[in-house]
């Protein structure tokens, strides 16, 4: 296998690992016509499987140690299937939360496996970035085939499409772990990467950085709404969105490192913040279709670069293998900072508190990698072939 294989084989996978994310909005508001749950019922089972995500991905890295990445992705993805599977049959509520608790955490752990595989190489960057692509294409994709088949066949079809999908991760991770195998140990920087403070202002950046864009992108709807933007068009305009993600994305993958990491993020960051507060100030639909197509574009260019400097910080994996996490306590965080600045001074103010953050996040990012390369030359992984 190739290495650009590989690194499509880790991306496709990744994008699996987020499936139940993708997935959330199709069921979590009308799980109550399938179950006899109150309406409430579903967002709840949502919350705790999003939580159940973020503390599995905070707690894989410690299991290096004993697992290989690829055989805990392999795992994982086996354990996707199961918990899939038990809630595509399910008709107890309990049965099910048990399901799509389950499904949240083995996703996590998937996560965490490939996001330190992707973060062991020489092109960090590149390989988020091609991460980042994949899973744009991902989503759309999924949304298609979900819509497709929910219609006909019923809810359960999508959850039979999960456990579907987490068979697929672990057939990848296995072939994977056939060809080459991550050492178990990581490398002796190990320790050296736990007490370096830059992590845990890193790690604040990134969270900051999402809380800010999240606080727009979960009240898009709303916003839109007040410049005459109907939720029927909104939801074209998301689908739209996604392909400006997807541009941005691009864009990253094509520029790369050439002008190191930080320069790129503090660009990207400043103009989000820009566009945040035009987006909540301007009165014409046609400008806010535009800064709404930008924030998604503006954010997809980030993330890569954000990984690259992860990496830079801890060369062996566990901190970039928790990023996940650290998006989805941005994610989760975003609506919380929405409602408090909503009640100051509407949607105005949660704009600009917003654009503060990801401000913010850009200042932390340059305090975190103070005495780092510009370019930091990540040590390949040293992999073990499995005898024939």
């Amino acid at each position: 296998m190739s290495p650009n294989q590989r690194i499509l084989s880790l991306a496709f996978t990744n994008s699996i690992g987020f499936s139940a994310t993708t997935a959330m909005a199709l069921w979590i508001t009308v799980i109550d016509q399938h179950l006899s749950v109150p309406s409430w019922w579903g967002s709840v089972v949502g919350a705790m499987q999003l939580a159940a995500a973020a503390l599995a991905n905070l707690l894989a890295p410690y299991l290096f140690r004993r697992l290989g990445c690829e055989d805990l992705s392999k795992y994982a993805g086996i354990t996707a299937m199961l918990c899939g599977a038990m809630m595509a049959v399910s008709l107890h509520p309990l049965l099910f939360a048990a399901g799509a608790i389950g499904l949240g955490a083995s996703l996590g752990m998937l996560l965490s496996g490939t996001n330190a595989l992707l973060s062991r190489s020489h092109h960090v960057q590149s390989n988020y970035a091609t991460a980042q692509i994949c899973e744009v294409t991902f989503a759309a994709t999924f949304y298609i085939v979900a819509g497709a088949i929910i219609e006909p066949l019923g809810l359960p079809s999508l959850f039979v499409l999960i456990s579907a999908l987490g068979f697929v991760a672990f057939l990848v991770m296995r072939r994977l772990s056939l060809i080459e195998k991550s050492p178990r140990e990581a490398p002796g920087v190990a320790m050296a990467a736990h007490i370096d403070w830059r992590i845990p202002v890193a790690a604040a950046a990134f969270i900051c950085f999402f809380i800010g864009q999240s606080a727009f992108y979960q009240h898009q709807i709303a916003i839109g709404s007040e410049v005459g933007i109907v939720p029927a068009d909104m939801s074209r305009l998301m689908a739209v969105a996604t392909i400006g993600g997807l541009a941005g994305a691009v864009v990253s993958k094509l520029l790369g490192v050439r002008f190191g990491t930080m320069r790129p993020l503090i660009v990207t960051t400043v103009l989000l913040a820009m566009v945040l507060v035009v987006t909540v100030r301007t009165d014409s639909p046609a400008v806010f279709a535009m800064c709404a197509v930008a924030v998604q574009a503006l954010t997809m260019a980030t993330v890569p670069y954000a990984f690259a400097i992860f990496a830079g910080l801890d060369a062996t994996g566990r901190f970039p293998s928790r990023g996940p996490a650290l998006l989805l306590i941005g994610v989760a965080g975003g609506p919380l900072l929405a409602e408090s600045f909503l009640r100051l001074g509407g949607y105005t103010m949660v704009g600009i508190a917003g654009a503060a953050l990801v401000l913010l996040s850009g200042l932390l990012f340059i305090l975190g990698t103070r005495g780092l390369p510009a370019i930091r030359k990540i040590p390949e992984m040293e992999m073990v072939v499995p005898p024939s």
